[in-house]
Formats: C-alpha cells, sequence, structure tokens
C-alpha cells in the first residue's frame, strides 16, 4: 500500500506518472550529466515543465530545497549508489546503501526512496548486495511510513567496460517477481523486447504499480511509441533520465510525454508539441 506522499506522485486524474530521474551524477559517468551540469538551473527548468516527480540523490535534494524548487514537484530519492555504470572495467562491481540516508526521506517533498535490484551476468555477490539494502532499507522505511521504489535491472558487462540492459521480457518479469516478494512498493524497470511483452512485467507485478525505465538514448518518436505500447499495456507511468534532460528541449519532450501519459493522444499528436531541429 502506497503512503499518502507515494500517493502524490500519481496524477489524481489519469492515475498514472511522469518521473525525470535528475539522479543521474551519482554513477561515475560524465556523460550522464551533459546538458545538467548547472543542476539549480535543470531543476527550475524541468521542475517548470511540470513533471509529477523529479527523482534526485540526497544531494540533489539538498539543490532543489535551497533553489526553492522543493514545494514545486514530488521526490523519488535514491539512497544507493552503483559503480556499474562506470565507463570501465571494474574490479568489483557493488551497490551501496546505508541506512542513515534515510533520515533524508522525512523532508515533506519526497513521495518515496529507490533502490536498485540488480542482476549482472552471473554476478551473484552484486544482487545479494542489493537485496540486503533492499531488506535492510525496506524494513526502517515501512516503519517510517515512507514507500520504497525498487528498480530491478537485469545487465551485462560490456567488452570495454560498463554494463548494458537486457530487454528479455521473461527475465526481467522474474526479477520483478522477486522485488515484489521482496517489498517493492513500486517498480521501476527496463522496457522489454519487444515492448509488447511488457505486458507480462505488468501482469507478474500485480498489484505493484510499474514504471518504464529510459535506459539509453533513443530517439523522440521511438520514446514515445515505447511509453504510448507501456501505457496501453498497463505501466503507470514512466521514468525517463538522458532522453529527457539531454534533449534540446526538454520541456516541450515532457509535453509530449504528459499528452500521453495522462491525456491518452496518439504519439502523432505528441510529437507535434516536441520542439526540435531535424
Amino acid at each position: 500500500m502506497l503512503s499518502k506522499s507515494a500517493e502524490n506522485m500519481f496524477n489524481p486524474t489519469s492515475g498514472r506518472c511522469i518521473n525525470i530521474a535528475m539522479d543521474l551524477g551519482i554513477f561515475g559517468a560524465r556523460s550522464f550529466s551533459h546538458g545538467i551540469e548547472n543542476l539549480p538551473e535543470a531543476f527550475a527548468t524541468i521542475a517548470g515543465a511540470g513533471p509529477d516527480v523529479i527523482q534526485v540523490n540526497p544531494g540533489g535534494l539538498r539543490t532543489l530545497i535551497d533553489a526553492g524548487l522543493s514545494d514545486k514537484v514530488t521526490v523519488a530519492l535514491r539512497l544507493d549508489v552503483t559503480n556499474v555504470y562506470e565507463p570501465r572495467a571494474v574490479e568489483k562491481a557493488w551497490d551501496i546503501a546505508h541506512p542513515n540516508t534515510l533520515a533524508d526521506a522525512e523532508h515533506p517533498s519526497v513521495g518515496c526512496v529507490v533502490l536498485n535490484l540488480l542482476k549482472l551476468d552471473s554476478n551473484a555477490a552484486l544482487q545479494e548486495q542489493c537485496i540486503a539494502n533492499i531488506q535492510e532499507i525496506g524494513a526502517l522505511a515501512r516503519s517510517r511510513g515512507i514507500s520504497l521504489m525498487v528498480e530491478p535491472l537485469v545487465m551485462t558487462t560490456n567488452p570495454a567496460g560498463g554494463s548494458t540492459s537486457v530487454a528479455d521480457p521473461e527475465k526481467i518479469a522474474t526479477l520483478v517477481r522477486q522485488a515484489v516478494e521482496l517489498g517493492a512498493d513500486i517498480i521501476k524497470v527496463d522496457p522489454a523486447e519487444p515492448m509488447e511483452r511488457f505486458a507480462e512485467v505488468v501482469e507478474i507485478a500485480h498489484p505493484i504499480p510499474v514504471l518504464v525505465r529510459g535506459g539509453g538514448k533513443v530517439t523522440t518518436k521511438q520514446l514515445l511509441e515505447r511509453t504510448a505500447i507501456a501505457m496501453k499495456v498497463g505501466a503507470r507511468g514512466v521514468v525517463y533520465g538522458r532522453n529527457v534532460v539531454q534533449h534540446q528541449d526538454p520541456a516541450s519532450l515532457i509535453a509530449a510525454l504528459a499528452a500521453i501519459v495522462h491525456q491518452g493522444k496518439s504519439v502523432d499528436e505528441a510529437l507535434s508539441l516536441v520542439k526540435e531541429s531535424a
């Protein structure tokens, strides 16, 4: 059951959520922060476009508060840090979360906290670490009435370093079910290939709301088409980061997403709202 603050993440009319992930600088990949180097300015642009949620780290929450924007949007607060996105071959993949950071979630703007559930090839130790984070912080969050978003990601290591998502709907659904059983109140997860099979992910998580993740960069049309399919098969919203914040006009793209997510418009109708050069 979602906490009252977590319910604020979902549009009261559509029952759906547009979450713009701006917790990007924490992952140790410089390219993730392109376009949002000046975080206060980026927050002003994104918050001004009217998403339901902005996803940040504790440092980002402090910046949002200092900028006077914390009352403009609900916050999803990421509490863990991982090195799996770093563009290098890492000696040991890890995901770290400390229970003390849960104190940051007591700010009234916070709707939920966010933790990873990573399955990286056969790296059982990494998955074990994520499960321990979820069990420990999840229990503390429940005792404080704070909702938990879990991000179950099936990944594979790149030969040159870093990692990429695996779009296999069977593997995604299996990990999503594990997240649900561990106590997730909200699921944030990668799209499936083909996207129509994302329905299996939604079904196996029921009644926990599922938000589709953006992941790597795609074209605007691809992003909107994916969004439309996700909504059709029962997703409760989206969590998009680089595909929005690194767009040449993020506000117009957020308006296009709202047209699909909240208003049920077609991809072509939404695409007409996007301002971008050819």
